[in-house]
């Protein structure tokens, strides 16, 4: 089964979680300036539903992306509360340039991502990810941070998250999304 958004840039996409649609016209619904949404305009109560899914990335350097809040969701899943580290620490070293330059783009073009992550546990166990990014503007006004609707393969009965960390995630599929400037020419 897939879900679509209303929203007119997102139209065309097939999401496989439906809590990826709701982001999309939510965050489409949003005021902008450049295309690009203010956090302090974000209220969470209108994503209630779905906010537990939520990841916020502060692009801090190419070398730092800073894990500034993870829903309760993903805390769990993570096994650790990642809040405050780099996300690149959890990428891939051989993949981390381009994990960054990726997420860059994200508020620099600006545009959307889809990606399919693929994501290795301390044990070995892997599972896919749909994680569907867009740009916002802190409160300073500047385009530095990325919210993340973020979807796993449910594990519970597979997997205990204390024992069992996230050690490594690595990208299976990735598309970025058309918001009004244009595609980014990237490679994975």
């Amino acid at each position: 089964m897939s879900f679509k958004a209303e929203s007119p840039p997102f139209r065309g996409l097939e999401f496989e979680h439906e809590q990826s649609a709701t982001f999309a016209d939510y965050w489409y619904s949003l005021p902008k300036q450049d295309l690009i949404p203010s956090r302090k305009d974000f209220d969470p109560g209108a994503q209630a539903a779905v906010l537990t899914t939520y990841i916020i990335h502060e692009l801090v350097s190419p070398e730092m992306i800073r894990i500034r809040l993870v829903g309760t969701k993903h805390r769990e899943g993570f096994g650790i509360d990642p809040t405050g580290r780099n996300y690149l620490d959890f990428v891939e070293p051989k993949r981390r340039a381009k994990a960054s330059q990726a997420i860059y783009l994200v508020c620099e073009r600006p545009c959307g991502m889809l990606v399919k992550l693929v994501s290795r546990t301390q044990t070995g166990l892997m599972y896919m990810n749909e994680t569907f990014a867009l740009p916002m503007r802190d409160n300073d006004g500047i385009a530095r941070l990325v919210f993340y609707q973020s979807n796993s393969a449910p594990l519970d009965e597979y997997r205990d998250a204390s024992s069992d960390k996230l050690e490594v995630l690595d990208v299976h599929d990735r598309v970025f999304i058309d918001i009004g400037a244009g595609l980014p020419s990237f490679k994975d």
